[in-house]
């Protein structure tokens, strides 16, 4: 931990959804195995691993060539994307303390905005069905702003939020997204989650880091 500011005085907090905010890791390390179940096959050993190093079309190929399937990777696609929308509108779950969290900073008047390299309208409907949407000022995807390794998803977003990146947090569980928000000047507090490998650079990059969301609530009472 790099700690350089104090999080008790932001004005404003940008989010990250997946592995932050939203226990969805589960669906992107098992959506291969989740795809193969309800086709009724066996997955091979460390399929997730392979497919966590493809996009979502080299995926599917994958699986179409891998596992001898008559439909086309196109097709499969489809099917994989109602499984992950499916998810997204009713199984995901908030992480733990999250919800406290996000009610005490906005009890406390700090502006809230998401930051995500997902989907829009499932983000938006996970957090509506959650009853945690009212309480952000927008969401802002990597298909409009580019990909969390360039600044301008979090600067749009601080703008969004009416404040500068000196007074505003980011939340964030990814090493890559936390170095970019730090360069940009913003205070960055990370959270644990699985789908970082690099936890311990995680740990001394960030200005906060810890083990939850449910963990930072202390620091504001």
């Amino acid at each position: 931990m790099n700690q350089t500011k104090d999080i008790r005085d932001i004005k404003a907090a940008i989010f990250d959804l997946d592995g932050t905010l939203l226990d969805s890791s589960q669906i992107w390390d098992g959506l291969g195995e989740r795809f193969l179940s309800r086709r009724g096959m066996i997955p091979k050993p460390g399929l997730s691993a392979i497919l966590n190093r493809m996009s979502l079309p080299e995926g599917c190929e994958f699986l179409r060539v891998e596992y001898a399937l008559p439909d086309s990777a196109s097709e499969i696609q489809t099917e994989v994307c109602g499984i992950i929308e499916g998810f997204y509108r009713h199984e995901c779950g908030l992480k733990p303390g999250a919800e406290k969290l996000l009610r005490e900073l906005h009890r406390r008047g700090v502006s809230l905005v998401i930051a995500t390299a997902g989907d829009e309208t499932l983000s938006r409907a996970a957090l509506e069905r959650l009853g945690v949407f009212g309480m952000f000022r927008g969401i802002l995807t990597s298909a409009e702003y580019g990909g969390k390794v360039s600044p301008e998803i979090f600067l749009k977003a601080a703008e969004i939020a009416g404040y500068p990146p000196e007074s505003t947090a980011v939340f964030e569980d990814a090493l890559h997204a936390v170095l970019t928000a730090k360069a940009a000047g913003f205070l960055t507090a990370a959270v644990r989650d699985s789908s970082e490998r690099e936890q311990e650079k995680l740990r001394l990059t960030a200005d906060y880091y810890r083990e939850s969301l449910g963990d930072y609530l202390e620091l504001f009472r």
